[in-house]
């Protein structure tokens, strides 16, 4: 007998979101000053990078043990790149440390 055909391509996706992450955050920011902050996250460096590449829409994205330096972070960034650029913080939840996402026009 034949067997019956399959009406999904993909998992549904249920043992993702009922999973428990133990998110540990990450709180070595909080020991350090203003100054030590902007150097901890190369705050000039990447606004610099967000200028020399003339991005007009930046989304950074953090680890789940970093998201709570991501106001800080978009703030100092934010006063930094001047005007007609748009500045997001994707708040989706990332599965281990990855590097901040630079992005040009997604639509």
């Amino acid at each position: 007998m034949p067997e019956e055909p399959t009406t999904s391509f993909a998992p549904s996706g249920e043992e993702t979101i009922n999973r428990i992450i133990d998110v540990k955050p990450d709180d070595d920011a909080y020991k350090l000053s203003e100054s030590q902050f902007d150097a901890f996250y190369e705050i000039e460096r990447t606004a610099l990078e967000i200028e020399s590449g003339d991005y007009k829409r930046i989304a950074l994205q953090f680890p789940d043990e970093l998201l709570h330096d991501s106001v800080p972070i978009f703030r100092r960034l934010r006063s930094r790149i001047g005007l007609g650029r748009e500045l997001y913080v994707l708040a989706d939840t990332s599965y281990g440390r990855q590097a901040l996402v630079f992005t040009q026009d997604v639509r």
